[in-house]
């Protein structure tokens, strides 16, 4: 029997099908607004994000709004935990999610392929609503030290194009998270929700204009320019969640003003 899976486990027809059941499931629900899918490189590009609530929504309809514009899959990173669970992994790599595996989002990246990364991971779930609502912090790959995506695309002279997903912090409304139940249960979190169902919120998926960033590829040595261009990169998907929550008026019959907008 022929078969389309990639090397790495990707297989076209089935991330075809996944990305129509997301749209068939939550486009009615949520209304995703598509705003600057212009932005989108030709070529390869590394789409950068803080993820936005505690189920993510953000990531589904992101990866549809990115195939409805382009044509293209969208290759994502996935957090390590699901990489521990077997049956899961092989799923999401069906799906064209790579888990834990830096050496193959650069050949993705040389291919010329999308990559969508999160760089708070499941952590950026864990934001109380009331204190840290659509706040990027400086945790996981955006902390100090860190940044492992800005040097793969300083190897890769990647672009980065900054995401911002405006909507899904309203579906559940996370109160507080409660560590000691999330570590009994082996999972990222445990959150207390002010709902459980989500509300039928809109959601927008904003992309931004793409970052070049400034280097070579032997400057993902140097920690000290890589934590640089990592505040840089993190203020710059700030500065696009907090225009994207400035111009939406409501949050489940919500509009969006557009009066340059670029």
């Amino acid at each position: 029997m022929a078969t389309h899976r990639n090397s790495d486990g990707f297989d076209a027809p089935t991330a075809a099908r996944w990305l129509g059941y997301v749209r068939a499931a939550l486009w009615p629900y949520f209304r995703p607004r598509v705003i600057g899918s212009e932005h989108l490189p030709k070529g390869r590009a590394l789409i950068v994000g803080c993820h936005s609530g505690v189920i993510p929504y953000d990531a589904a309809c992101t990866l549809v709004a990115i195939h409805d514009a382009t044509g293209r899959f969208s290759r994502a990173i996935g957090d390590n935990l699901f990489g521990q669970i077997g049956m899961v992994q092989d799923f999401l790599r069906r799906q064209g999610a790579v888990v834990g595996r830096p050496e193959v989002v650069e050949q993705l990246l040389r291919a010329g392929q999308y990559v969508l990364v999160f760089p708070g991971g499941a952590r950026d779930m864990e934001r109380p609503y009331l204190t840290q609502r659509y706040r990027v912090l400086p945790h996981r790959g955006f902390a100090p030290g860190h940044g492992g995506y800005i040097k793969i695309a300083l190897r890769t002279r990647s672009p980065i194009v900054p995401l911002a997903v405006v909507g899904a912090e309203e579906a559940h409304v996370m109160l507080a998270n409660l560590p000691p139940i999330a570590r009994a249960l082996g999972v990222p979190l445990f959150p207390l929700l002010l709902f459980q169902a989500p509300l039928p919120v809109k959601l927008y998926v904003r992309f931004g204009s793409p970052i070049v960033l400034p280097g070579t590829p032997a400057d993902a040595k140097d920690q000290q320019k890589v934590d640089q261009l990592n505040r840089m990169v993190r203020r710059r998907v700030q500065q696009l969640i907090d225009d994207t929550v400035r111009r939406r008026s409501g949050v489940i019959w919500s509009t969006f003003d557009e009066r340059r907008v670029r």
